[in-house]
């Protein structure tokens, strides 16, 4: 599975400055699929790049959500959890599930996310 994190703008200002915790109303979604081998493309790059591998997007797996909310989520670090799968809401127990994981990047604001500039 393999994923790519979006932001709202203020969390892409965050995310730019290096600003650190992320201020309320900062959302961060992260979305995730799985990818297959691409036949087609490997014969393309064969005789330039001899062994290369190139993959491609199958299926959705789901869309995950993080809100920061320093008070309505003070008890998680300040971040509500949420996600989506086939267009269908996660459950509570799910969401309950969130934080722990982000916990060990507590020094990042328990977002796992860094900002890539473009080349």
């Amino acid at each position: 599975m393999h994923h790519q994190s979006l932001g709202l703008n203020i969390a892409m200002k965050a995310f730019k400055e290096g600003t650190i915790p992320f201020p309320d109303g900062t959302v961060i979604a992260a979305v995730h699929w799985n990818r297959v081998p691409s036949e087609g493309n490997d014969k393309v790059l064969v005789d330039a790049f001899p062994g290369a591998q190139s993959f491609v997007v199958q299926s959705a797996v789901n869309v995950q959500f993080m809100v920061k909310d320093s008070k309505k989520y003070a008890a998680t670090g300040g971040w509500g959890f949420g996600d989506f799968k086939d267009g269908r809401p996660g459950d509570e127990v799910l969401h309950k599930a969130c934080f722990g994981c982000h916990v060990p990047d507590k020094v990042h604001d328990y977002v796992f996310a860094h900002y890539a500039p473009q080349p």
